[in-house]
């Protein structure tokens, strides 16, 4: 049997080849019947100009004479490979509806506090069964967690299909949380998956590459909302990532390869499951006690990060939408813009991000994040607000790379799903959303939803000044208090 092409041995001119063509498709707009107005065309145009020279230079940079991509992404293969993929399915479906929950929530009857409390419904949920996710993950191994849990995540799109009000959406919320305890096993096992010395640059490719697919989903989503209304949009969109679903936890269960050495160490069944789940909470204790002072610092000061995150990130759309009078077409075409901005940079980030400091990247781009989030209440413009995320995207594309690497590279593997669940994992987008993937960080998240409504129907501009003042006293708190391994954990 033939043995499938790697990355590595694809020529570089057909990479840049594949590249130019998909960029000429989208200045010609041939994808969608979507018209722009000629404004917004000469920007995207610009900035698409741009990109492709970051992205040819990002290229050239990381191909030794330019020939073949060179061994630095040799790691595109295997898991890495099929996770990749499927985090690109995801993206597609996900992203297309994710921008829009918030206005979805007020069209079925909600206030400003029921957003925040749907978001931290969803949050508590996670938290419920997380640690047996990691247990799991450590224990009986990373695969069929993954992959039938991924199943019955799919069939929760079906509640948001047929919600009626708001409370539907909680419940969808709740649901669909509460069996994403498979995301553990699925950071530890890309975590397995990446070599030590390329996991800057792996986890930023990871990232990069469901972004580029998945680039218009949010501009689509506008479109559609603007065109059938927010409530038939929103459910055949949600409709289309239950098949998504569907088709991701097949490529999981099917093409997925075992990291952990003797897997099966433990029996799963439904009636030990209360059981287990006993042992799970007694392991993230014990987890808790026998990290290091780094890691713990880390996970606090990253889990502080999403609290005040969490406290913004449903309203941004909402003060866009409602103050500013930016339409959801709109919305989505500024998603689409900073998402190309994350995709072309995100390369040359993660190879930055293998060579720096990762604390000091972290840092300072906390640092730096602070001021689009303070002058976002001064934007009463499209093109305000698109600058401003623009330099939004710019730091989250070297602060996402530099956290997972920190996290990976302090994390022993054989506790590395155990880790995940209770103190480690979870991201965040400084002008957009938090998500946590372990119980401390996921209380966070839950924390700083819930006050979330509360503190926006208070003062409308509180959230903002908040976030800003966060990031600035935990930019210096990186810097100052995270400790970097010597060696990185394998």
């Amino acid at each position: 049997m033939r043995a499938p092409r790697s990355l590595s041995s694809v020529p570089l001119w057909t990479i840049k080849a594949s590249f130019l063509a998909s960029a000429k498709k989208i200045s010609n707009r041939e994808w969608t019947g979507v018209r722009y107005k000629p404004w917004a065309e000469e920007c995207f145009l610009g900035l698409r100009g741009i990109g492709l020279k970051l992205l040819a230079w990002s290229w050239w940079r990381y191909s030794p004479e330019g020939t073949e991509v060179s061994g630095t992404f040799s790691f595109m293969r295997g898991n890495v490979l099929v996770l990749t993929i499927c985090s690109t399915l995801w993206r597609i479906s996900v992203d297309v509806v994710w921008p829009f929950l918030s206005l979805y929530v007020l069209a079925l009857g909600g206030r400003y506090e029921t957003i925040g409390m749907v978001m931290a419904v969803g949050n508590l949920a996670g938290m419920i069964l997380y640690p047996l996710g990691g247990y799991i993950a450590d224990y009986q191994g990373r695969i069929r967690v993954m992959g039938y849990m991924t199943y019955v995540f799919a069939f929760t799109f079906l509640i948001f299909v047929f919600a009626s009000s708001w409370e539907w959406l909680a419940v969808g919320m709740f649901m669909q949380s509460l069996v994403t305890f498979y995301v553990p096993a699925m950071q530890a096992l890309m975590a397995d998956s990446l070599p030590p010395e390329r996991r800057g640059i792996g986890f930023a490719t990871t990232m990069a590459i469901p972004s580029a697919v998945g680039i218009a989903s949010p501009m689509i989503g506008g479109w559609l909302i603007e065109t059938y209304g927010i409530r038939a949009a929103m459910r055949g969109l949600y409709a289309a990532g239950f098949i998504a679903g569907l088709v991701v936890a097949t490529l999981r269960l099917k093409f997925l390869k075992e990291t952990v050495e003797r897997p099966n160490q433990i029996e799963v069944s439904l009636r030990g499951a209360p059981r287990m789940l006993v042992t799970a909470y007694r392991s993230v204790l014990e987890t808790i006690r026998e990290a290091s002072r780094p890691l713990l610092t880390l996970s606090l000061l990253v889990s502080a990060c999403i609290f005040f995150v969490s406290i913004a990130s449903p309203f941004w759309i909402v003060r866009a939408y409602e103050d500013v009078g930016i339409s959801t077409q709109q919305w989505g075409t500024l998603m689409l813009i900073t998402g190309a901005m994350n995709v072309i940079l995100s390369i040359p980030a993660g190879g930055l991000v293998d060579r720096l400091s990762k604390k000091w990247v972290a840092g300072v781009c906390l640092l730096i994040s602070a001021v689009p989030v303070l002058l976002f209440l001064t934007a009463t413009t499209f093109l305000e607000i698109l600058l401003l995320s623009i330099a939004g995207a710019l730091t989250n594309t070297f602060l996402l790379p530099a956290i997972q690497t920190l996290f990976a590279d302090m994390t022993p593997r054989s506790k590395r799903g155990r880790i995940m669940a209770s103190i480690g994992g979870g991201g965040f987008w400084i002008m957009g959303g938090a998500w946590g993937s372990g119980v401390l960080t996921m209380i966070s998240q839950t924390a700083g939803s819930l006050c979330s409504g509360y503190i926006y129907n208070y003062n409308r501009s509180l959230p903002w000044y908040i976030l800003s003042a966060a990031m600035v006293a935990l930019g210096l708190m990186f810097i100052a208090l995270i400790e970097e391994p010597e060696e990185a954990e394998v």
